[in-house]
């Protein structure tokens, strides 16, 4: 998952579900199940036999017990068919048209729609999948509660799967379920569909990918809204507790090598040679490592800057708007943001070194290393490859691929990105809304792909210390930051009805 620092939204901002007069829906009563039930109801437990482990006298919304039922479902990447299957249930009851488009041991995959797929009406599809990672049981590490018991405690849900992406999927289909009752009382010129599939976080090879390759045409999407960017907190300098959404239309593609230099020299530790396998390796890494990355702006970028000098005004506003002109000084302020700067480079980093098991005064002839490497858009793996070779600076060193993804146009903006925007600040009044590049490739990407316009926003702000529990020790989620995100997805919906889409145009 997309990873971005956020600040936490104090003041819960509850839609009303009203529509101005003069729209034909005015006289649709929206109903949903948002109501606030304690953990002791047995709402729930008619879906699925599986109890609340919240305290009996707290009192917690529909979402947050949703939530903390799914997450008891351990839905390890090649594990997803049990909590596939409950959140399938669960919308199924709610008045979804569900249907279940694979169904094999690791690869459960899953569509809840206002209307039904066969239709083919122009499809929005809100995209969010079921597995996790693991949760570390290593000695030493301790949970506050068990990973995997969804816990609801201080004000929040607890375990794994609560930001990444469970969290995101409860927004989806809460939000969505508001317009159950205008799908049946009113033929909408195009469908919504949430989308809940397996493997993302291996590559999405047995989830994202069949739905994209077998499923495409029969899904039928116009537009697809994925997992990505969030609140980034810190950003405008006049105002920084205001808050500014990032939505991703594009990303840094992974690129995965393995270098392995080989040498046969004296194999005794007590007399090494002037060269020898680990020190050269050292060396050469060392070489790359140390390396000045080179800050690019590609179109994606520029844009990016360009709407964030909008917002932040005055002199500055105007450097990042200008950056022809005011290159050197943007850069030298890019370079004390980390984040910002991940974003403009292609980023190298070294996740393993391995050599032969041996006795500690053996030297090795042989040593492996592997680097997750993470470059720009427009950057090919051929420029990047003798890039790396120049810096090793050394023969000896062999490169090989070992997994790279392809390089996919950015996604250009349309009235999509604008219908999340304005869904985002109606929810978050005053907040900024840009677009940015994910330094990270996820599932959207299969669809974007195909041309098909896709924005990724995961639509909360969570504080800077939650962000970091993701795909670590005591992950959670704000009850508040949950309902928050489940009325952005409702205002989404809303936005684009009233927009009144020209069926032929999408």
């Amino acid at each position: 998952m997309l990873r971005f620092s956020v600040f936490l939204v104090a003041i819960s901002f509850i839609l009303s579900g009203s529509i101005p007069a003069g729209n034909p829906l005015n006289a649709i009563e929206f109903t949903g199940t948002d109501k606030v039930l304690p953990c002791t109801d047995s709402s729930l437990k008619s879906l699925n036999e599986v109890p609340s482990l919240c305290s009996d006298d707290e009192i917690s919304p529909y979402s947050a017990r949703l939530l903390s039922h799914y997450i008891t479902y351990a839905s390890v990447t090649g594990n997803e068919n049990q909590a596939g299957i409950f959140i399938s249930n669960v919308a199924r009851q709610k008045g979804f048209h569900v249907e279940i488009l694979t169904d094999q041991p690791g690869s459960f995959n899953f569509t809840a729609s206002l209307y039904p797929l066969d239709k083919k009406k122009p499809n929005v599809i809100f995209l969010n999948h079921i597995d996790v990672v693991p949760a570390s049981s290593e000695p030493g590490i301790e949970y506050t509660y068990p990973p995997f018991s969804g816990t609801i405690a201080e004000g929040k849900i607890w375990g794994r799967g609560a930001i990444d992406n469970k969290g995101m999927a409860v927004m989806q289909l809460l939000g969505l379920e508001y317009f159950l009752d205008v799908a049946a009382e009113i033929d909408l010129p195009f469908n919504v569909t949430m989308l809940s599939v397996s493997g993302e976080e291996t590559g999405g090879y047995t989830g994202a990918k069949i739905m994209v390759d077998e499923f495409l045409d029969y899904l039928n999407p116009v537009a697809v809204y994925g997992e990505g960017g969030s609140g980034i907190p810190g950003i405008i300098r006049r105002e920084p507790d205001r808050k500014l959404f990032g939505i991703s239309t594009t990303f840094k593609r992974s690129l995965w090598l393995e270098l392995t230099l080989k040498n046969n020299t004296s194999g005794h530790g007590a007399v090494p040679p002037p060269d020898y396998v680990v020190k050269e390796k050292v060396q050469a890494l060392s070489r790359l490592l140390n390396e000045t990355r080179r800050i690019s702006f590609c179109a994606t970028s520029r844009n990016m800057f360009r709407e964030l000098g909008k917002i932040e005004g005055g002199a500055r506003g105007m450097a990042l708007r200008n950056l022809r002109l005011f290159r050197p000084f943007v850069i030298r302020s890019i370079k004390q943001e980390n984040i910002v700067k991940s974003l403009l480079t292609n980023t190298i980093t070294i996740t393993s070194i391995n050599s032969p098991m041996a006795a500690a005064n053996q030297i090795p002839q042989e040593i492996v290393s592997v680097l997750d490497c993470r470059l720009l858009p427009e950057t090919t793996t051929e420029d990047f490859l003798e890039h790396i070779h120049d810096i090793l600076a050394n023969d000896l060193i062999s490169i090989r691929v070992i997994h790279e993804k392809n390089i996919i146009p950015p996604t250009v903006i349309d009235a999509w990105y604008y219908y999340m925007r304005e869904a985002l600040q109606m929810v978050y009044p005053g907040a900024g809304v840009i677009p940015i590049i994910a330094p990270a490739s996820n599932d959207n990407n299969y669809f974007r792909e195909h041309g098909i316009p896709t924005y990724g926003i995961m639509p909360v702000f969570i504080p800077v210390h939650l962000l970091e529990t993701i795909h670590n020790v005591d992950e959670r989620i704000p009850v508040e930051a949950l309902e928050q995100g489940k009325a952005v997805y409702r205002e989404l919906i809303r936005i684009i009805i009233e927009s009144k889409i020209d069926q032929s145009a999408i």
